[in-house]
């Protein structure tokens, strides 16, 4: 080959970390919320603040606002019975919110499951290429659980898995405290943590978490680049 080519092969990859994200973008939390109370309402009207708060796991001040918001664009219709007793009814308006939310959330989803079952899958292969076996993850999701799936496609071994919630287990396994991180007995730690607000974000990675070497993120691509420019180095020489 080339050293021309080589070297255009070269910027290839190094144009990879410019690469467009993925444009789909997750649900809004009070999206989530709004369907969440319209799917409510249409089987039980009797509803309020309290109750939606509870329901949704959020404060009274934001249920009281969330519920407001949605009388005044149409979602719902509310009958105050007496101070303590409203009744809140869907609207065709509201029903036809609910069916786009409904949508919305179950293509995120599709598109999630697949992206990450890809992704994953890649870096199981890569690994197994490279001759390292022992993995750990970091994180105790749903993303752990789809990243599993590459970890027994490729023949590796799940040998830790990390998370700020280490009193359970999961796939088999005790959870181990973030502190221990450091001291990961495997070959790579696989990143499974994601942002709610936009699950796709590329190699995140919460402030109270300190990034090292080994680690690898399912939504990053940081890892193919490096051995890919590392095999054209060696052609190079």
């Amino acid at each position: 080959m080339k050293k021309n080519s080589i070297k255009s092969e070269v910027n290839n990859f190094n144009d990879i970390d410019t690469a467009e994200p993925i444009k789909i973008s997750a649900p809004e939390k009070n999206q989530l919320y709004e369907l969440e109370i319209l799917k409510h309402v249409e089987t039980t009207p009797r509803l309020n603040n309290r109750m939606a708060a509870a329901k949704l796991g959020c404060s009274v001040k934001l249920a009281h606002e969330l519920l407001r918001k949605m009388v005044e664009r149409g979602l719902l219709h509310v009958n105050k019975l007496h101070s303590r007793r409203w009744d809140y009814f869907i609207t065709p308006h509201g029903l036809a919110e609910k069916a786009r939310l409904t949508y919305e959330f179950l293509n995120f989803s599709m598109h999630f499951y697949k992206e990450a079952r890809k992704e994953s899958s890649k870096i199981c292969r890569i690994l197994s290429e490279e001759g390292k076996r022992k993995v750990a993850f970091l994180g105790t999701n749903d993303l752990a659980e789809i990243a599993f799936l590459g970890v027994k496609e490729w023949n590796l071994k799940l040998v830790e898995v990390f998370d700020e919630e280490n009193n359970k287990s999961f796939l088999g396994h005790k959870v181990l405290p973030i502190e221990a991180i450091p001291n990961s007995i495997s070959d790579a730690i696989i990143v499974c943590l994601y942002e709610k607000k936009n699950p796709l974000l590329t190699n995140y990675l919460p402030d109270n978490i300190q990034k090292l070497p080994k680690m690898i993120w399912i939504f990053g691509n940081s890892y193919q680049k490096e051995l890919n420019l590392k095999k054209i180095n060696k052609t190079i020489k």
